[in-house]
């Protein structure tokens, strides 16, 4: 089953790569990755705030090496500033012409390096911990960020609608990542039932408020820059701010139906005549406990992501009512709720599916293993 699941995701996504293929011309400016050897000037305009730094960079890419000189120029009155230094990790935009590289800038610093240890150190402790279950995981997680990529956004560029797209690769991926985690069963059929109510309740709570609250899904600064998108392409920034919300739910609504399925389950395993109405009970039990930190970690996780704007509203004293009826805020607020709702509800979903999978009679009454009485 695992291995089907693969196949059939590996070749939707190619099927959709065709559709974000580009049509565009040849594109001559690289973003490459070099190193910081020296400064080779340094100079300071303050009456126009700005810095000028020449560098001198060493290309570390796989088929370049020599060393290039480049420009870095800081606007020193913004927050943002990039002033480098020998030895520093960066990522230069050069001009290549005649298959010579020219006008070189520095873009960023160049992370990537240590955003992939990090993520190497997370992959190796889930395989340490979590051992077979650890290495699904990583799999089911890779398949679930590559739908999103090349599925999700290559099909909204073409101008489907989200919601359409958005329900479709939850599914899927709800599908795929119980099932990888979980195995086939009656557990993970219970927490995709779970899951998948779960979601359908926040979407549906979520376009309904939305609606009444009049969202319009443009809170977001990178929006004004979508609104300018040169090729086209038709975006709606509701339906946008829905199919995220969708998103962001996914996962604890999923992590939550998984792990009432599964301590069900091991009750059961280890308690084998215990009624339905106990098992019922202990999976309520369960969720309650699970229901409090989980509500708390999609609540918590929008508010951290929101600080920026909330201090805005405290230093310069807007009023509360300028702060909750603003787009953003009210798009958050939407966000956190309807999520948290869905998460609620997808407790009893997941312990009423359980219960009906399990068989009548041989579940729950008395068994004999090898000859004794449990």
């Amino acid at each position: 089953m695992r291995k089907i699941y693969v196949c059939i995701i590996f070749m939707l996504i190619i099927g959709t790569r065709g559709l974000a293929a580009s049509d565009d011309g040849i594109r001559n400016w690289k973003y490459i990755h070099a190193r910081v050897t020296s400064i080779l000037s340094d100079t300071v305009d303050e009456e126009n705030y700005m810095r000028y730094q020449k560098v001198m960079v060493e290309l570390t890419e796989p088929q370049m090496s020599g060393e290039l000189e480049v420009e870095n120029t800081i606007n020193i009155a913004t927050i943002y500033k990039i002033i480098v230094k020998p030895g520093d990790d960066v990522i230069i935009v050069v001009n290549e012409v005649n298959n010579k590289l020219e006008n070189g800038r520095i873009y960023s610093y160049g992370r990537d390096k240590y955003l992939l240890y990090l993520l190497l150190l997370f992959m190796g402790v889930l395989i340490l911990i979590g051992g077979k279950n650890g290495f699904y995981s990583i799999i089911s997680l890779t398949i679930s960020v590559c739908l999103i990529l090349f599925v999700f956004f290559p099909l909204i560029l073409k101008s489907i609608n989200p919601i359409v797209v958005v329900s479709i690769i939850s599914v899927v991926a709800t599908l795929v990542t119980l099932t990888f985690i979980g195995g086939y069963n009656k557990k993970t059929l219970a927490a995709i039932i779970g899951t998948i109510g779960g979601v359908v309740t926040a979407g549906i709570l979520t376009f309904w408020f939305g609606a009444l609250t009049h969202i319009q899904g443009i809170g977001d600064d990178n929006v004004e820059l979508l609104s300018y998108f040169p090729k086209g392409c038709k975006l709606n920034f509701r339906d946008l701010l829905y199919a995220a919300i969708i998103i962001g739910a996914l996962g604890a609504i999923m992590d939550v139906s998984m792990s009432i399925a599964s301590s069900m389950d091991e009750i059961q395993r280890n308690y084998p005549r215990i009624t339905k109405k106990q098992l019922l009970r202990s999976g309520m039990h369960i969720g309650k406990d699970i229901m409090g930190t989980m509500s708390n970690t999609l609540i918590l996780a929008y508010a951290g992501n929101s600080i920026s704007m909330i201090l805005v509203f405290f230093l310069y004293d807007r009023s509360f009512v300028q702060f909750i009826n603003s787009d953003h805020v009210a798009g958050e607020i939407l966000r956190a709720l309807c999520g948290s709702i869905g998460l609620v509800l997808s407790i009893p979903l997941t312990s009423i599916a359980f219960i009906s999978l399990c068989k009548k009679e041989t579940n729950f009454n008395r068994r004999r293993m090898n000859g004794r009485l449990l």
